[in-house]
């Protein structure tokens, strides 16, 4: 009884075989007959019929039956069926991938890996352009595989990778992809190496980071967000010399930036260099006259000089003195005054805005002021 169920088996066989291969074939002549009449059944008959010769065990294992896979779902990512299958392109990318995984020496199978490249590539930029970036390394890292299997290397794809890697915060692929870009001598001005060193510190490795940004810089001396990064990392650590060294650098390898301006006050600053700083906030404003920023910096630091004096003031007894002392702290507050309502004329809307009116609001109390003081109170009060 066993032998007559073996024997029906292999006898079957061929017969299943053979309907299978009718699979392939009809799946065939479907998609002819779509490319033709354009008749969307054609391509839904197509799709169903090489769905099933895939799990087939006699034509799964054919690279034939992968390539007319790929060619289908190929045709219907460029076809209106593509709402019902939104993931066609990458099973396009996949039937072709296995083609040559099958057997490269199938006739068509370098035709397949182009196919399975171009295809892998188009997901893994449609997929970063919505956002869905694990989705977009997968891809990228496909391209890289099957490059690797000829012997290739896809520098694109590994660039894409590492950007990828990056924007779904898989930091040590990021951190793996951006060294072996890098790793190509293609980097002629930096940028890779920048972007290098904040995947390190994304990952939490702020002395590699640190290491690498320092020597990156001696290489590309002229790549200002590679100075700049270094800059902030200076006073984020508060090495204030260090920082007005690279500051005045930097303003000399890019003169027109406002920013450094505002850095370099900052800077002279926490130094005490009072006059460097006040000359560095004007030099901003003179780039951007709407820098609200400098101006708020501005009247901050004529703020705290003439509460200095006013301190100074009240320790006097002698009333001439004290009279003298109390006029000179009222010159800094008068100057605190116009440029703290120069930021407002500019800063928008937000906690920056409230910082400068609140600044405001205790300028106008101490000067006596009490329509200005209400005005910016109301306002304050109605963003509550």
């Amino acid at each position: 009884m066993y032998k007559k169920l073996i024997l029906s088996a292999v006898m079957a066989m061929p017969f299943v075989v053979q309907a299978q291969n009718a699979k392939v074939l009809n799946a065939y002549n479907y998609l002819n007959n779509y490319n033709k009449e354009k008749s969307i059944d054609d391509l839904r008959n197509a799709k169903q019929n090489i769905d099933e010769a895939i799990l087939n065990e006699g034509t799964k294992a054919k690279p034939k039956t992968w390539f007319y896979r790929g060619n289908v779902y190929m045709t219907i990512f460029a076809s209106e069926l593509k709402q019902e299958v939104p993931d066609a392109l990458k099973q396009a990318a996949e039937a072709y991938a296995q083609v040559y995984a099958l057997d490269s020496k199938y006739e068509y199978a370098e035709e397949a890996y182009r196919f399975a490249v171009m295809s892998y590539k188009n997901v893994g930029i449609l997929a970063f352009n919505a956002n869905n970036f694990p989705e977009a390394l997968a891809s990228f890292e496909q391209v890289i595989k099957l490059s690797s299997q000829k012997g290739n290397t896809d520098k694109e794809a590994v660039e894409n990778a590492a950007i990828s890697a990056m924007r779904a915060k898989e930091y040590d692929k990021a951190i793996s992809y951006y060294q072996q870009y890098i790793g190509f001598n293609t980097d002629t001005n930096g940028v890779q190496h920048f972007q290098l060193y904040k995947a390190m510190l994304a990952k939490g490795d702020t002395t590699s980071g640190v290491a690498f940004l320092k020597e990156s810089r001696l290489k590309y001396a002229k790549n200002n967000e590679l100075l700049i990064e270094e800059l902030r990392y200076y006073l984020a650590e508060e090495k204030n010399a260090e920082a007005e060294a690279l500051l005045k650098q930097a303003i000399a390898s890019d003169p027109k930036n406002y920013t450094l301006y505002l850095a370099a006050g900052s800077t002279y600053e926490k130094q005490n260099k009072r006059k460097e700083a006040l000359e560095a906030y004007q030099k901003a404003i003179e780039l951007k006259p709407e820098t609200w920023e400098a101006y708020y910096n501005i009247g901050a630091n004529y703020n705290n000089e003439g509460r200095r004096l006013q301190e100074l003031a009240n320790e006097e007894k002698d009333p001439k003195k004290y009279d003298a002392g109390i006029k000179l702290a009222d010159e800094e507050l008068k100057k605190a005054l116009e440029n703290l309502e120069k930021a407002r004329q500019f800063v928008p809307a937000g906690k920056d805005r409230s910082d400068v009116l609140n600044a405001l609001k205790q300028l106008y109390g101490r000067l006596n002021m009490p329509e200005k003081y209400n005005e910016v109170k109301k306002e304050l009060e109605n963003k509550n």
